[in-house]
């Protein structure tokens, strides 16, 4: 597979890598597809689409790389690969983003996508929902090697880490807690965090209730409804978060305008 370099708004000579993780499981491979084409329509910024995979003859990006069943390192850990500078061809300079495949995007994303980002800082989504974590999963941003020791560290012991946040009941199920542990190793670094104007994020729940108080919720903080019949416009991307969450079962009439 042959791809162009090309110079963006981080500097001459420099690349910004979108990076995905899939693996077959609860969604299909056209999620990452949707996901990088749904990008490109909505930014004007260059970039290379990235994607570790077991699936490679049915997911579309430009650079594609094994998902190994075999390896010690299980399921969205594989994510904390991109921390690494020796993976994903990546070179100084380069502006690395890292992305959950269960995104939609609705509008223009140049503010997100394009967001500046400095070494030993992390750009990730500002949230207004109730967290304990400073960082978001769904994204993050950064300058490529400047947080090596996210990947260096975890790959070292990843079997207790990859059980460590259910084993402490952190997260409710086996094989989650990355973004806890990005979390503890960036405020254990002291790293600059920065994150996004929360009102640009949207999060839809599986649950109809849920969905509801979330909306409400978002009215009080924002002056308007998250998603009704449509999308509220200072949203950029909506994140269907939560076990069996899929968007292609999603009951919102409104997804067909934005996911394909």
């Amino acid at each position: 597979m042959q791809f162009v370099k090309t110079s963006i708004v981080c500097g001459e000579d420099t690349m910004l890598k979108i990076c995905t993780v899939y693996y077959t499981d609860q969604y299909t491979p056209d999620y990452v597809g949707k996901l990088f084409d749904s990008i490109r329509r909505n930014c004007s910024i260059p970039f290379q689409s990235v994607c570790i995979t077991d699936d490679p003859g049915n997911v579309e990006a430009d650079i594609i790389l094994p998902y190994n069943h075999h390896s010690n390192v299980k399921k969205h850990w594989h994510k904390l690969k991109f921390f690494s500078p020796h993976f994903a061809y990546q070179e100084p300079g380069d502006d690395i983003i890292i992305m959950d495949i269960d995104q939609v995007i609705t509008s223009n994303v140049d503010d997100l996508i394009g967001h500046p980002v400095e070494e030993k800082e992390l750009v990730t989504y500002g949230i207004w929902w109730r967290s304990k974590l400073h960082t978001n999963g769904g994204f993050y941003k950064f300058k490529s090697g400047s947080l090596s020791y996210v990947w260096d560290d975890f790959i070292e012991n990843p079997e207790y880490w990859q059980m460590h946040y259910y084993n402490e009941r952190e997260v409710h199920f086996p094989y989650y807690g990355e973004q806890n542990y990005v979390n503890w190793r960036t405020d254990e670094h002291n790293i600059k965090l920065t994150k996004t104007p929360p009102q640009w994020i949207g999060k839809c729940d599986i649950d109809i209730k849920e969905d509801t108080i979330n909306n409400r919720l978002y009215n009080e903080k924002f002056g308007d409804y998250m998603f009704m019949d449509n999308v509220n416009p200072d949203i950029k991307v909506i994140h269907f978060t939560g076990p069996g969450n899929t968007i292609h079962n999603n009951r919102n009439g409104w997804i067909k305008d934005y996911w394909k």
